[in-house]
């Protein structure tokens, strides 16, 4: 499913975009192991809805060409001494511009002196609510600007209209949002698996009730080879094992035809990056030591959001 199919542009990125696309992608990737994970998320997460504000700010301070009492107000209240430069009151794209820098050093300043507010950059900006916002602040500029409102949404009634603003004709981005997050769940859950379905041993029995627990009949539908611990037929189960999952628990955007753009999202999603480079290393020191007991699924989950490097 094209983004162009659910109202989003898509651009074609030349060479040189490209690879500065993947140098801001490594950047953040090796940002992001410099944190634990809840600390990252909680971050990430309230970098969003401070975004959302910046937008709400640029989009009434250009209709009006200043800074209303409604704005005023809630800039006070949020952000004392910000608007106190009386330069800023109508000056409407300074104002913006300074905003987002105050924001980058007074809310996540913590971020930027610790080496990982790029990597919240980063993938803020290709989350689907981020998306959302910048269309709707798109829409707002536009109509705002041909024809003024008689009166402006405060910031929350604001944001509520971004965040349903439906870039996507079948489902509004909170679903495909809760469908994305499912998604990284079973990803985690793959990088736990992938080292023993693809190691030459037998599947210890915890581990195996967990994956039927998990997912009941995938070890029956699998070969019978599987158990006794044939290489060749455990590499073709461990890369079957997304696809099981995804036949099973994303059925229905499939056949709605929106699946594509949970799977492109999760992809672009920081626990995903996270936990991919993480499962790299830890396939490495297990591979050292495979006869130790494998852990459980809550214990390499949490071993993996609390690791940290330099």
């Amino acid at each position: 499913m094209s983004l162009v199919k659910h109202g989003m542009k898509a651009r074609r990125f030349s060479h040189s975009e490209l690879k500065v696309q993947a140098i801001a992608r490594r950047r953040a990737n090796k940002q992001l192991m410099r944190v634990p994970w809840h600390r990252f998320h909680k971050a990430y997460e309230g970098y969003l809805r401070w975004e959302a504000l910046a937008l709400w700010v640029r989009t009434i301070a250009g209709a009006e060409g200043g800074v209303p009492s409604l704005l005023a107000a809630t800039l006070r209240k949020h952000c004392p001494g910000f608007i106190e430069n009386e330069a800023l009151m109508n000056e409407p794209r300074l104002l913006g511009f300074r905003f987002h820098e105050w924001i980058h050093n007074h809310i996540f300043g913590f971020a930027r002196r610790e080496g990982w507010l790029d990597a919240i950059i980063f993938y803020a900006v290709r989350d689907l609510r981020s998306q959302s916002a910048w269309a709707y602040w798109e829409y707002c500029e536009r109509e705002w600007n041909r024809r003024r409102p008689a009166s402006y949404p405060s910031f929350e009634k604001w944001l509520r209209l971004a965040i349903n603003y439906n870039l996507h004709q079948r489902r509004g981005v909170a679903n495909v949002t809760d469908a994305v997050e499912r998604h990284v769940e079973w990803k985690i859950f793959d990088c736990w698996l992938e080292p023993l379905l693809r190691a030459r041993i037998e599947l210890p029995r915890r581990i195996a009730a967990e994956l039927e627990r998990r997912c009941p009949g995938f070890l029956e539908a699998s070969s019978p080879d599987f158990m006794r611990g044939r290489a060749r037929e455990q590499v073709k189960i461990q890369r079957h094992l997304m696809a099981w999952i995804e036949d099973h628990f994303f059925s229905e955007p499939k056949k709605e035809g929106w699946f594509d753009l949970i799977r492109q999202q999760a992809r672009m999603h920081p626990s995903y990056a996270r936990i991919v480079q993480y499962s790299k290393r830890w396939k490495r020191s297990w591979s050292q030591h495979p006869t130790l007991p494998y852990p459980a699924f809550v214990q390499w989950r949490h071993a993996a959001e609390n690791y940290v490097e330099d």
